[in-house]
């Protein structure tokens, strides 16, 4: 009978705790590893950084393929659950995970629910700038607007803030974050699309934005708790859009969360397809 052993991983097993998981890198992060009859089979993260409502700690998993179906990431998962139990009341999958892949159905296995869906969308960026032109118009004539907003390039806002804002709503720590902010706003392909919009020296909203095969690719979009359900999200669509058209861009990929129902509004009214459900998965520690 295979034995199954997890435990705390090593400083010298971190290397290859990051090597299945990735996704952890640059989290407050602390790993599991499991062995099974003594050789490496999976690895576990715990993100130590109560996220979202209801509270929980991020978790990763990863089995090394060869070795899945034998109980490995059932072991992790209890074993993440100890770790955590009387810290967290829950625990969260690390990142959204595709509704219809192998991940979200292992956690679905395990007892996980989805509770947090983003849906992505293809449509067209001139339907999207026909639709917000005449709000944005409407929200001018009223004197709606706040006098000191404006739109800039995310490389040119506060990134610290920055990532603080769309890890908040996205997950995966400000650490990571800024290190990917940073990155995706180096523009070294020129490609990117990043936008903020400041209200006077306050960050009211991030866009994450670039271009990917000739396709304005929205990667996410998070409005800080002050300014949301209102003009901010308008503005910040029509300029995105605006900017898309003037560069010659066509069609627009773009992802929002459930709650943000204009968004998901604007796409069926556009005509955008819906291609892809992704989720963040909960499960409460008490019930692991």
């Amino acid at each position: 009978m295979s034995s199954i052993v997890v435990q705390p991983a090593a400083e010298c097993e971190a290397p290859a705790c990051l090597a299945l998981l990735p996704e952890a890198r640059g989290t407050a992060a602390e790993f599991l590893i499991a062995r099974l009859d003594g050789a490496l089979a999976g690895a576990a993260a715990v993100v130590w950084r109560s996220w979202s409502e209801p509270p929980g700690f991020p978790l990763s998993i990863q089995v090394v393929p060869a070795l899945r179906r034998q109980g490995v990431g059932r072991a992790l998962l209890a074993a993440a659950a100890e770790l955590a139990n009387g810290e967290a009341d829950g625990l969260w999958s690390l990142g959204a995970l595709d509704e219809a892949g192998p991940a979200a159905n292992f956690l679905r296995a395990c007892g996980f629910s989805a509770r947090r869906r983003q849906f992505e969308f293809a449509g067209d960026v001139g339907a999207s700038h026909r639709q917000l032109a005449p709000i944005v118009a409407r929200l001018r004539a009223r004197n709606r607007l706040s006098p000191g907003a404006r739109i800039i390039p995310l490389s040119e806002a506060p990134m610290g803030e920055a990532a603080w804002l769309v890890s908040a709503e996205l997950g995966g720590g400000p650490v990571r974050m800024l290190e990917a902010l940073r990155q995706g706003t180096s523009n070294a392909d020129g490609q990117d699309r990043s936008l903020a919009m400041m209200d006077g020296d306050q960050l009211a909203a991030v866009l994450i934005g670039r271009v990917d095969g000739g396709v304005l690719e929205v990667a996410g979009r998070v409005v800080a708790p002050a300014w949301r359900n209102g003009w901010v999200n308008v503005m910040l669509m029509h300029d995105m859009a605006d900017r898309a058209l003037a560069d010659g861009l066509r069609g627009v990929r773009y992802h929002c969360d459930d709650s943000v129902a204009d968004t998901i509004s604007l796409a069926r009214k556009v005509g955008a397809v819906q291609t892809r459900t992704a989720a963040h998965f909960y499960q409460a520690i008490a019930a692991t």
